[in-house]
């Protein structure tokens, strides 16, 4: 029996020593390029355990021969000998879109970063660590609701501090909703250089729900979406955006673009698309770099569903595949949705869209194609897209591929393209624009029948308004400074700064609204409104800790001709009014007053699509509803990255008195200012006389 004991505790003891600690989980996770432990994750399982280490690496670097890549055919060659193929490329390597070599910010050296996919109400760990030598970060996970855990939304100066070089930080929340999101940083622009990578949550149950949803059958792919600049990292695009683009190869100064309605593009250069990571770079409007391309296997007959992320820093993109005139979109947001049969879909920064292909055309090589929507390229003999191979599996395969064709529209025969940031496509396209005025929601945890009744409504203008060369972006006027304070875990220590702002200043500070106060409950009808003297630019705009209903979205005026914006046509001169005399519209309110409290006459009830990222186009305005059941403070923002970090955000403060106490040791940061009465008050003068003692150091200080 004491043989039998021994044997046990011998057992026991070894499995114990066998345990990885969570350093060497990093570095396991980091060089197998995979996300979560193994025996996690899975259906039954309780938790989704994940490890990311943050770092920055090279674009078209081969790290283990120190050998710069260049392309060819679709592949890689050395730089220094481009007659034969290189056959030892790392799984790791990153190409971007084949031109130049620069850096990026790579998680578990891959970019973008290696997939979570947990299943629905698992509770998610993830624990990050920062190798970046000389930036701090933070993770947001995008779409989860963070309901019990409002401090692990991972805005840096909101609900946390930024996690400094060296530092590893753990991430707490549950897995819901489910669906398509993503996780990305969130401070200044780091997404721009692939800090983000896909959030996939499985459902528990199949009803009411389009399959394939896991991808155990292989029928599902995800497919990252991000426009790509390849010579400026983040802080300089930032920068470029505000004092001018420049083509420093040829010298002269490039232009911001425009989509066909008229509606401006701000100043990020836009070189190329990426798909998962993978692009090509077109020097004309014909002719690319012959870089490869992400490749996506599917079988004939058979029917996938392709997760489309938008993790783009600006520009908004027309995706559909080259051959196929007809996909079938179901959720957006992780929401289900009444599937909609069109030719191609429009997605914006932060935005998921999921849709349904039938492969039932010839087996051979298709492009899946996400276009940018500015028109001026074409002019300038440039196509910026992104691209990636759907290879059927019986058919041959060519690694490069030429430029696809767009998809014939006829006059008989129209093409349908869903979620356009404006009404009209010109009529000789034979294109029909849908909205999510179309969208239907079918998913099993929508519940319209929540925000009806009454609702207290609140006006939030999104735009750039401004006077004598100041046109920051903004919310109703205020450019937002984030706090110096995680401001959930320390509110009493955040800044109220807004006080001298009015309806006709452009004000910095640390804008902020409350609601909730005394319920968590409430029904809030939020007017999103991008009008007045600072519109001409639309806005992907994001609430954190919730998703809404899109009760009704309200456009400007446009020739349905021409689908040109009409000169004067914005809401302003139309259901809304501005009174702050300059048309700020920092205070706008219904023209018709009996519409106001709620009262609008033509919302949705008709379940309307649910989503976490609307679009708010240009001149327009958008009105969603939401009940106000999960306490926190959440950034509400413009997703457009270059917009947020200019100032186009907001907290909302969420029923303050039923904020949860954040955990025990949660890190705070705050500045600090020495003054020079505090100088004398704390730091003693140091003495000007030697002790008797002492003796001078007479020796030379190399001796």
């Amino acid at each position: 029996m004491l043989h039998l004991v021994y044997a046990l505790l011998l057992i026991v003891s070894h499995s114990v020593m066998c345990q990885n600690t969570d350093d060497e989980w990093f570095d396991i996770l980091k060089y197998q390029g995979s996300a979560c432990k193994k025996n996690t994750c899975r259906q039954n399982d309780d938790t989704c355990e994940c490890y990311l280490t943050v770092e920055h690496r090279l674009t078209m670097m081969n790290e283990e021969d120190k050998m710069l890549l260049v392309p060819f055919e679709g592949r890689f060659r050395p730089f220094n000998n481009t007659k034969n193929e290189y056959d030892k490329e790392e799984k790791e390597f990153i190409s971007a879109d084949g031109y130049g070599s620069r850096i990026v910010i790579a998680i578990n050296r891959r970019f973008p970063g290696p997939p979570i996919t947990a299943y629905e109400n698992q509770k998610i760990f993830v624990h990050m660590r920062n190798l970046m030598h000389t930036e701090s970060t933070t993770i947001h996970f995008h779409g989860m609701h963070q309901k019990q855990t409002p401090w692990s939304d991972g805005v840096a100066f909101v609900t946390q501090c930024p996690i400094l070089p060296g530092q590893t930080y753990t991430y707490v929340f549950y897995a819901k909703p489910f669906g398509t999101s993503f996780y990305h940083a969130h401070i200044g622009d780091q997404r721009s250089a692939g800090l983000y990578g896909p959030l996939i949550i499985i459902p528990l149950s199949s009803s009411n729900i389009s399959t394939p949803q896991d991808n155990n059958n292989e029928n599902v792919h995800t497919v990252t979406i991000q426009d790509w600049n390849h010579f400026d990292d983040p802080e300089t695009l930032y920068q470029r955006s505000r004092f001018g683009i420049f083509d420093l190869q040829k010298n002269k100064a490039v232009n911001a673009t425009s989509d066909i309605s008229g509606a401006k593009y701000s100043g990020f250069h836009c070189h190329s698309g990426l798909i998962n990571g993978k692009g090509r770079f077109y020097s004309s409007l014909n002719t690319h770099n012959q870089a490869p391309l992400t490749k996506f296997d599917v079988t004939p007959h058979s029917v996938y569903r392709f997760r489309v992320i938008s993790a783009a820093t600006l520009y908004p993109f027309r995706v559909y595949i080259q051959g196929h005139n007809v996909i079938r979109i179901v959720s957006s947001d992780g929401f289900e949705m009444k599937p909609l049969e069109v030719e191609s879909l429009i997605i914006h920064p932060g935005e998921r869209i999921d849709f349904l292909v039938t492969t039932d055309k010839v087996s051979k090589n298709y492009l899946l194609i996400a276009e940018t929507l500015e028109k001026e390229p074409k002019f300038l003999n440039q196509y910026h897209a992104a691209e990636a191979i759907i290879h059927y599996t019986n058919g041959p395969i060519n690694l490069n591929p030429p430029k696809a064709s767009q998809n014939t529209c006829t006059v008989k025969n129209k093409c349908k393209i869903f979620n356009c940031p404006f009404l009209y496509y010109p009529k000789s396209d034979n294109r029909i624009c849908l909205t999510w005025n179309d969208a239907t929601s079918i998913d099993p945890n929508s519940n319209i029948d929540a925000v009806k009744g009454k609702a207290i409504e609140r006006f939030y203008n999104f735009a750039f308004p401004g006077e004598n060369g100041n046109f920051p972006g903004s919310v109703n006027g205020h450019q937002f400074l984030p706090p110096t304070v995680a401001a959930y875990a320390e509110w009493d220590k955040v800044e109220q700064n807004c006080g001298k702002c009015n309806d006709t200043t452009i004000c910095e500070c640390t804008y902020y609204d409350t609601i909730g106060r005394g319920n968590t409950n409430q029904v809030y009808q939020f007017v999103l409104t991008n009008i007045g003297v600072g519109a001409g630019w639309s806005h992907p705009i994001h609430l954190h800790g919730h998703s809404f209903y899109v009760m009704k979205m309200g456009f400007a005026s446009y020739d349905s001709t021409t689908g040109q914006l009409n000169s004067n046509g914005g809401q302003d001169q139309q259901d809304i009014i501005c009174r702050d005399g300059k048309n700020f519209c920092s205070n706008a309110n219904w023209l018709n007053t009996s519409w106001a409290n709620g009262n609008y006459p033509a919302l949705n009830w008709n379940n309307p699509p649910q989503k976490d990222t609307i679009i708010l186009p240009t001149g327009g305005y958008v009105i969603i509803r939401f009940r106000a059941d999960n306490p926190g403070v959440w950034f509400f923002h413009c997703h457009i990255d270059i917009h947020n970090t200019g100032g186009m955000g907001m907290m909302i403060n969420e029923s303050p008195r039923y904020h949860q106490k954040v955990p025990d040791n949660f890190p705070r940061c705050k500045s600090y200012l020495v003054k020079d009465a505090t100088v004398q008050r704390t730091i003693q003068q140091p003495s000007t006389q030697r002790p008797a003692t002492q003796r001078p150091n007479t020796q030379s200080p190399n001796k």
